[in-house]
């Protein structure tokens, strides 16, 4: 499965997070750090999702344009470069999908 994920470089490292899955955000030191550590917390999820039956979530163009615009709104509010990344993070799951 791969998952869109959103990249905002910090101070030192970046924060990182997916917006197919709410709340599911990372970090790391770098950003190599930051994909392999979101890529642990979508497989997480997707584990409590399994075990508690919920549905595979769905990205779509709408839902990523929407969370990437928010966060160059907070960052423009914060005073903070407009600058981001976004990358596809290939994750596997350890359930059945």
């Amino acid at each position: 499965m791969k998952f869109t994920v959103i990249l905002e470089p910090e101070e030192t490292g970046y924060s990182i997070y997916c917006p197919a899955l709410p709340g599911c955000v990372s970090q790391g030191d770098s950003r190599g750090e930051a994909l392999t550590n979101i890529r642990e917390a979508i497989e997480g999820i997707l584990a409590l999702r399994e075990k508690h039956h919920m549905p595979l979530p769905e990205e779509t163009p709408e839902l990523v344009a929407r969370e990437i615009r928010c966060c160059l709104e907070d960052r423009r509010a914060e005073g903070l470069p407009l600058t981001i990344e976004t990358e596809e993070a290939e994750v596997f799951p350890k359930v059945a999908v």
